[in-house]
């Protein structure tokens, strides 16, 4: 299992389609953080498409940012948009290609897994330079992850707190990394988990600089050294992050000098910012505003499917919505195409399960839909003894990571199940309120709940949400769906790296819970940015990674 510079591990003696090679990071947004969605082919994509342009190098982009950042520590920052603006200044042993998640060799030239999956060996580039001028090698590696998963590393306890490290990394044992010799290092694991591969090239594994951490101790937070095309410059809090390119950089170097990134909370700013010529890069824009953008000469839309799935979860264990058959008529009655287009503006689409389409060697495209049908949800909901309804509590949010539009549409879902004879009575809590109730389970008398998940691994949203270990309180398994027959299915993706097994398990899990129906998945998101038309070469990624390392300023 060897992957060559440039090439994914698995091409090596294995005919697979480029797309079964998609590997997965976690950005867990919809519990409090976290990591990827469409049900097209394309795992990204550009409605209106840039001409063909001359390019010049040098430059300074003016981008948004979602919040202020709350550390330049890669590892420590919590947030993903953290991670977007930092990984122009950090790099990890793998990473994901410009528009997809496939996952390709990056400060590791090639790699091997062991048979039993317990081992990862990386022979890393020679001659790669941090930004303070020191070299990395196979000792800053070992140094990277002993730092964030060691306890007993003192830099552990001065870097302190490191989000969700022990969630996405915890299976990689620091006490046992060996240093095969200066360029040849092997991480081991404590017991086989196969998603590793897509989490080391989610920003939070950067490789850092041991010179620097040790140097700044606790205030790296403030003065980051990575190996990226992009190097730290300064922080004005609240204001804005400041890079320079780093013209030692040993791959391609970036063409623009200078990229400073501003935090612009509210949406309707974000948009009169970029029109106004304030900012060159905008996303997250408001969907009422997004056919003025797309008509806009001055600036070039972008759009991609992401790592995320909004759904409702249904309360398995009490009240009418115990019984699968009211959970499909619930199915049944949501118009899911009206949702999207009339509230969402078109910015999402259709959801069939926890696996986003965008990871797509996972994505069940033939697992059963309950595509919007009222006549069918009546006649279940008749054969589950409710001829004339029911009536429960649903739970809804103001707003929240990865909510959209949460009151619109649980009010347009409210609509919906009352075409059928339900009577759902909304309940609103804001965002921190509604995590707390959330995670200690749906009474009897509330039926569901909204929530989403960001993930770009395709056993994440699955793993957390519907497992019997996750049942809430002890997880955030609010419906209390179990079914350990789900249970073994899943654990089975973890005991095998062969992409072809794995693909073939998660189709099955897919299928297990369409029958079962612990949740309804509603739609995907689909990310919108616009960039001005005074630069190219930048790629909308369904992580919502800002790399701006092939943006060139445009010609004329």
């Amino acid at each position: 299992m060897t992957s060559e510079s440039g090439v994914p591990r698995q091409l090596a003696g294995a005919k697979l389609s480029r797309r079964e090679l998609l590997r997965a990071g976690t950005i867990l947004i919809g519990s409090s953080s976290i990591v990827s969605l469409l049900a097209a082919p394309a795992a990204s994509a550009a409605p209106v498409a840039a001409p063909a342009q001359q390019t010049s190098s040098g430059g300074t982009l003016v981008s948004m940012v979602v919040a202020e950042p709350t550390s330049m520590d890669i590892a420590a920052g919590s947030g993903q948009h953290n991670y977007a603006i930092m990984s122009n200044v950090y790099e990890n042993l793998l990473y994901w290609d410009d528009k997809t998640l496939d996952v390709y060799p990056g400060l590791a030239q090639s790699y091997e897994v062991a048979p039993d999956g317990t081992a990862y060996t990386f022979k890393l580039r020679q001659g790669v330079k941090f930004h303070d001028g020191t070299e990395m090698d196979a000792d800053a590696v070992a140094f990277s992850y002993s730092r964030v998963l060691d306890p007993d590393n003192e830099y552990y306890k001065l870097g302190q707190p490191f989000p969700l490290m022990d969630f996405w990394y915890g299976a990689i044992d620091p006490k046992q990394t060996i240093v095969q010799n200066k360029y040849t290092v092997t991480l081991k694991l404590k017991q086989p988990f196969s998603p590793l591969e897509g989490y080391l090239a989610w920003p939070a594994a950067s490789i850092v600089s041991p010179t620097a951490v040790k140097k700044y101790g606790a205030a790296f937070r403030e003065n980051p050294v990575g190996t990226g095309p992009f190097k730290f410059v300064s922080w004005d809090h609240n204001q804005k992050v400041t890079f320079n390119r780093f013209d030692n950089y040993w791959g391609d170097k970036a063409s623009l000098d200078t990229l400073v990134f501003r935090p612009l909370v509210e949406e309707q700013t974000r948009y009169t910012e970029l029109i106004a010529g304030n900012i060159d890069l905008a996303y997250d824009l408001p969907p009422d505003n997004l056919a003025l953008v797309k008509a806009d000469p001055r600036v070039q839309y972008l759009e991609t499917p992401l790592g995320h799935v909004w759904f409702l979860v249904l309360n398995t264990t009490g009240g009418p919505t115990a019984d699968v058959r009211v959970r499909q008529a619930l199915a049944y009655a949501i118009d899911k195409k009206a949702i999207i287009n009339d509230i969402l503006k078109g910015t999402g689409v259709p959801a069939t399960g926890p696996v986003p389409s965008v990871i797509d060697y996972a994505y069940n495209k033939n697992v059963q839909t309950f595509d919007y049908d009222p006549d069918k949800a009546k006649q279940l909901l008749t054969d589950a003894g409710y001829p004339n309804g029911f009536t429960t509590k649903f739970w809804v949010t103001q707003s929240g990571s990865g909510m959209q539009s949460p009151q619109p549409m649980g009010e347009a879902i409210q609509a919906m199940f009352g075409q059928v004879g339900v009577q759902a009575s909304i309940e609103v809590n804001e965002w921190g309120a509604y995590l707390d109730k959330y995670a200690a389970g749906m009474p009897d008398d509330v039926g569901l709940a909204e929530m989403s998940w960001f993930t770009n691994d395709a056993q994440n949203i699955p793993n957390l949400t519907l497992t019997c270990a996750g049942v809430s309180p002890k997880g955030y398994n609010s419906g209390r769906y179990c079914n350990d027959t789900y249970d073994q299915t899943l654990k089975q993706f973890y005991a095998t790296v062969d992409r072809q097994q794995q693909a073939s398990i998660m189709y099955e899990v897919q299928d297990i819970l369409a029958n079962d129906m612990p949740n309804i998945y509603v739609d995907s998101q689909i990310a919108n940015a616009a960039v001005s038309t005074k630069f190219t070469g930048f790629s909308l990624h369904p992580t919502q990674l800002l790399r701006f390392w092939k943006t060139k300023l445009a010609a004329g």
